[in-house]
């Protein structure tokens, strides 16, 4: 097995994917974040309520933080146009939130469709 270099993890982030994104008809590229960058999204977030199984309860998250969140993973993710948290709440009503959860989902973090698909 080959030793990992800083090279090797400094190219993590240099991954990209094209994205088609409905409501505009048009494509972006995304790239997944740093452990960095996700930690900066979920300081966002704030404190997640677990349930009773321990689980993230989700439905119990604050939407503006929640939005506020998914806009900061555009901000950081979306390569190509490149916008600030800013510009990305200018996008018409959930364009947002449907890239911010590609660029999770390409971050590895396993996104609740991907759990309801695994069941």
């Amino acid at each position: 097995m080959k030793k990992l270099t800083k090279d090797d993890i400094l190219k993590g982030k240099e991954r990209s994917e094209t994205l088609v994104v409905p409501g505009y008809d048009a494509e972006v590229t995304i790239r997944p974040l740093t452990d960095g960058e996700l930690g900066d999204v979920f300081a966002t977030i704030g404190q997640i309520p677990l349930n009773g199984d321990g689980e993230p309860d989700v439905g119990k998250i604050d939407p503006v933080r929640h939005f506020k969140a998914l806009r900061l993973a555009v901000s950081l993710g979306m390569k190509d146009p490149s916008l600030s948290p800013d510009e990305v709440a200018e996008m018409k009503f959930g364009i947002p939130e449907f890239i911010g959860m590609k660029v999770l989902e390409l971050s590895g973090m396993n996104t609740g469709q991907d759990a309801k698909k695994k069941r």
